[in-house]
């Protein structure tokens, strides 16, 4: 059915900037990124409607715990490189939707069970996640509705740390090396002007430390797995 003009569709954000030489202030990480002799560096944002997950969690730590809630989650992504010179591209925006669309499908109507929580036992009870709280709480969710994610705490902040991981290893950092893309910044908002955002370099030279191994074996499911090793999603 065509409903002409007044046809709902998604919209993508797309911004790029090219920034000259001496005009920009940069933070120590930003600085150098591309080397001394060069002249300019390249950004790309991506944002779009469809780069969301809507998804329940709580943040727990000694001596608290929120109550259950959840947020509709919005994500964005910032690639820091150089104009190809074939093609005219940092990076082809199709291939940041495909994979950004991806990562945030997998939290998607979820509770974001942080796995390597200190407040909290995290186990399973036939088909279920259980939790019990250092307040005494306790919770239990049908498997199928979590995402067991390797993070302490189900915080905006770390969820944008763990997300970076994610798009790296579905894009694979050859293809961010083959594109020269030397730096990427993954935002995580849980609502409107109040977001997290996660900035690293990616350094080819040295070896990625591979995060520890989820505390229990229900964790394994939607964890971010290390450059070494494949993805069990």
């Amino acid at each position: 059915r065509s409903y002409g003009l007044l046809e709902r569709r998604p919209v993508v954000v797309v911004v790029v900037v090219v920034i000259p030489p001496k005009k920009v202030r940069m933070d120590d990480d930003e600085r150098g990124l591309l080397g001394r002799s060069a002249q300019e560096s390249v950004e790309v944002v991506v944002r779009s409607e469809r780069f969301k997950f809507n998804a329940a969690h709580f943040v727990a730590f000694e001596g608290y715990r929120e109550r259950l809630h959840g947020h509709n989650y919005t994500a964005a992504v910032r690639l820091i490189g150089e104009t190809n010179v074939r093609d005219g591209y940092v990076i082809d925006f199709t291939e940041v939707k495909k994979v950004v669309r991806a990562v945030c499908e997998r939290l998607n109507e979820r509770f974001l069970c942080p796995c390597r929580a200190t407040a909290m036992a995290v186990g399973s009870d036939g088909g279920n996640v259980t939790l019990r709280c250092e307040d005494g709480s306790f919770f239990s969710f049908p498997r199928d509705d979590c995402a067991m994610l390797p993070i302490v705490h189900s915080t905006a902040e770390e969820l944008a740390a763990m997300l970076w991981r994610r798009i790296l290893d579905e894009f694979t950092a050859a293809r961010f090396k083959e594109r020269r893309i030397v730096a990427m910044e993954v935002a995580v908002a849980e609502a409107p002007m109040q977001e997290a955002r996660y900035f690293r370099r990616i350094d080819y030279d040295e070896e990625e430390e591979a995060p520890p191994p989820p505390a229990q074996p229900t964790c394994k499911a939607f964890a971010v797995p290390s450059p070494s090793s494949s993805s069990e999603t």
